[in-house]
């Protein structure tokens, strides 16, 4: 469990499949993410809550609830350091929070805490994150935890119909150590 300000960042649980299927059953929150799938039900919430304990295990995944701490049973998104190389100790973060919970600066304190996670404790060299071109508030949240913007692919995912630029940041392990 990672404790900030604010937020509970944890380990999900079965009982979070509903507060997941509700978050990510609407559809400006999920067409915002590079991967949610569009429709999502409940099943898809269990299932994938199942795998992330295995993942974590293997030591190539770490995807977290979002709670505050008020309410640390009640999830508002998610933060995780996905597709993790051993080799290389390289990572992508990536985070999707309710859209009630937009603009309230969710998104960046978690991801502050997931970052200084992945250095500290796995021991990351690197760490990327990737947004949407048409999500720019997503990007703005990988500059204000300090990420270096480097660059854009246009045309890079394909997702409901159409083709959308994606946009890279990154932190090295001596950027967080110089912050």
């Amino acid at each position: 469990m990672i404790e900030t300000e604010r937020l509970i960042i944890r380990r999900f649980v079965p009982d979070d499949a509903n507060d997941i299927y509700e978050v990510c059953n609407d559809y400006e929150m999920v067409k915002t993410t590079l991967g949610l799938p569009w429709p999502y039900t409940k099943e898809m919430a269990e299932s994938w809550i199942l795998k992330l304990q295995q993942r974590e295990k293997d030591g190539t995944s770490y995807e977290y609830a979002i709670c505050f701490k008020e309410n640390p049973n009640k999830i508002i998104g998610c933060i995780s350091l996905m597709d993790i190389t051993p080799q290389t100790r390289r990572a992508e973060m990536g985070y999707w929070v309710a859209r009630k919970y937009w603009n309230n600066g969710i998104a960046t304190e978690a991801a502050k805490a997931m970052l200084k996670f992945g250095f500290e404790e796995i021991g990351l060299h690197s760490v990327i994150a990737r947004y949407f071109d048409i999500n720019p508030a997503s990007g703005k949240v990988m500059e204000k935890v300090g990420m270096t913007y480097v660059g854009t692919i246009r045309d890079h995912e394909f997702r409901f119909d159409k083709f959308y630029n994606v946009g890279y940041y990154e932190m090295l392990e001596t950027d967080k150590r110089e912050q």
